[in-house]
C-alpha cells in the first residue's frame, strides 16, 4: 500500500519540471538596481550639499544684516526713527529668509522628483524585464 501511495505521488509530480534559473539575468538585475541606488544617493548628496551651502550663505547674510542694523540703531537720535529702522530691518529680514526657505524647498522638491523619476524608470524597466523573462519559451510547458 505504501508503494501505491508513492506511485500516486510520482504520477502527480512526475512531469513536474523545476524552472531554470538564469543566474546571469539575476546578477544583471541586481547590478542595475545597485546602479539606480547609486544614482539616487548621488542626487540626494548633491542636493544636501547645495542646501548646506545655501544655509551657510543665509546664516552669513543674516549675521551681516543684523550687524548693519544694530549699528544703524545705535546712531539714531529719536526712538521713533529707531522703531522705523527696526521695522524695516524686520521686514527685510523676513522677506529674505522666506525667499531663501522657498528656494531650499524648491531645491529639495526638485531633487526628490528627480530621484522619483529615476526609481520609476527602473521599476518600469524591471517590470518589463520580468514580463519578458516570464514569457520565454523555457518556462512554458511543451505540448505533448
Amino acid at each position: 500500500m505504501a508503494a501505491n501511495n508513492f506511485s500516486d505521488w510520482t504520477k502527480i509530480f512526475g512531469d513536474f519540471k523545476s524552472p531554470t534559473v538564469d543566474v546571469n539575468h539575476i546578477i544583471a538585475q541586481f547590478r542595475r538596481n545597485a546602479e539606480t541606488g547609486s544614482t539616487i544617493i548621488q542626487i540626494f548628496t548633491e542636493s544636501a550639499q547645495a542646501n548646506a551651502r545655501h544655509l551657510a550663505e543665509i546664516a552669513r547674510s543674516n549675521a551681516e544684516h543684523a550687524l548693519k542694523a544694530s549699528k544703524k540703531l545705535v546712531n539714531h537720535t529719536s526712538p521713533e526713527s529707531a522703531a522705523a529702522e527696526q521695522a524695516d530691518f524686520v521686514k527685510t529680514w523676513l522677506d529674505f529668509n522666506v525667499n531663501s526657505l522657498r528656494e531650499l524647498a524648491e531645491t529639495s522638491t526638485k531633487s526628490t522628483q528627480e530621484a522619483f523619476d529615476v526609481i520609476s524608470k527602473r521599476v518600469a524597466e524591471q517590470v518589463k524585464e520580468l514580463s519578458d523573462h516570464a514569457g520565454t519559451p523555457h518556462s512554458k510547458k511543451k505540448a505533448a
